[in-house]
């Protein structure tokens, strides 16, 4: 038994990637671990190969695909502790109104959490994901894709011509209607800056809608530059809810959100923009950057963002407790469980909402998603079996008319080099 701890103990820890684009949020931790960990980053997220591999922990940044859920099941069943990032800040529309997710009939993010632990963002979120069922799997860390920003200096601009920085999310909508919505508050915005000729206006906004407002090439290349170079030359940012306003608000820029949806918020700002008549004086008072807005601005960012110091040491550490808790389950014959609390977990907050009864359930949340509304869980389980054959099915059909297609494309090719011939 004190060998196989040894032996664990002395060897580079074995960390499984399932993040086939997403790498910017794991290499941060890669740099921290440096030789004291091996990072394999599988592309294909396929449950044979990880567990042939049997690495150490698995680590996500999204759960929602079939073969990242599967391959975090028989990681389970392997006693391999999983690890998810949260890979952005929670927004409403995202959560309660994306196709994508529980509202549309897909898996609602979140919840509950299917890996082990989940590194949030700050406490915000922390307390959010903990309602939703997820008391003991919350770990507040920060975002190590953020980390760079911390060793930024804190440059202000010194342009007599203000320069305000108008940018919405990589998705400015998940449903046409919120693109529309999303679209006529960029207009109203852009048309009451004109009236400010001491003010001007920078683009960074999604390509379809790029084309939508017909912005030049100019602004285009301009908006692909790296967002942290782009901020410091700003002196205000405008957007829509966005993972952007925690790198804003990290870099001292006084930060509206622009959010016509009149929806509810989970990240608040310091300043609002939900309707036109609000542009200008939002504006002019972000201009002043009064101090008990910025304080405030501040106070958000603390709450929103765990940034006292790097998030990937704190990451890393998380990683070597919970390998450490798995190598001496593994050693002392203890089996595996779902329980929330099966590794021990560091922030005080998960025992509160740990104690405070069930979670809500999916069918309040999504009265619309008829697979909730089923109690029975045998009726669940053989629906899952039925859509697990149908699946492997599909797979087949795809394969063999993968085959069919490209021995069709080989027979053209040798028919079209005969007649040249």
């Amino acid at each position: 038994m004190r060998e196989q701890l040894t032996e664990s103990a002395t060897r580079p820890l074995k960390v499984w990637c399932l993040a086939p684009d997403q790498l910017d949020h794991i290499r941060p931790i890669e740099l921290c671990f440096g030789n004291e960990a091996q990072f394999t980053y599988d592309s294909k997220c396929e449950p044979a190969g990880m567990a042939a591999s049997r690495p150490d922990v698995v680590l996500c940044v999204n759960e929602f695909p079939l073969g990242i859920s599967e391959c975090l099941d028989t990681a389970r069943a392997l006693g391999i502790p999983t690890l998810l990032l949260q890979d952005g800040i929670l927004e409403w529309r995202c959560q309660y109104e994306n196709p994508l997710f529980g509202a549309g009939g897909g898996p609602p993010q979140h919840q509950p959490v299917l890996a082990d632990k989940i590194a949030c963002l700050g406490e915000q979120s922390g307390r959010v994901i903990r309602s939703w069922g997820n008391g003991g799997k919350v770990e507040v860390t920060g975002m190590p894709r953020l980390d760079h920003l911390l060793l930024r200096p804190r440059r202000q601009c010194g342009d007599a011509r203000k320069r305000v920085l108008l940018m919405t999310a990589k998705n400015p909508g998940f449903t046409e209607a919120q693109r529309e919505i999303t679209l006529r508050s960029l207009i109203d915005v852009a048309a009451e800056l004109k009236a400010r000729p001491a003010v001007e206006l920078v683009w960074r906004v999604a390509p379809q809608t790029a084309r939508q407002l017909g912005l030049d090439n100019s602004l285009s290349e301009f908006s692909s530059q790296d967002l942290a170079t782009v901020l410091e030359q700003m002196d205000l940012v405008i957007t829509t809810p966005s993972t952007a306003i925690l790198e804003s608000m990290l870099l001292e820029r006084p930060t509206a959100a622009l959010d016509y949806h009149n929806v509810p918020r989970f990240v608040p700002t310091a300043w609002t923009i939900s309707a036109r008549e609000q542009i200008l004086p939002v504006l002019d008072n972000m201009l002043a950057r009064p101090g008990n807005r910025m304080d405030f601005q501040r106070f958000l960012l603390r709450d929103c963002l765990e940034c006292n110091g790097p998030a990937a040491p704190r990451v890393a550490s998380l990683i070597r407790r919970m390998t450490a808790m798995a190598n001496k389950n593994r050693v002392c014959g203890l089996a595996q469980s779902s329980d929330d609390n099966q590794y021990e977990s560091h922030d005080k907050a998960n025992a509160v909402y740990t104690s405070q009864g069930a979670p809500p359930s999916l069918a309040g949340l999504y009265p619309d998603q008829s697979d909730f509304q089923i109690t029975d869980i045998r009726v669940l389980q053989t629906k899952l079996a039925r859509l697990r054959k149908r699946n492997t099915e599909l797979e087949r059909e795809i394969q063999a008319r993968t085959i069919i297609n490209g021995l069709f494309k080989i027979g053209r090719q040798v028919s079209k080099h005969l007649r040249k011939a």
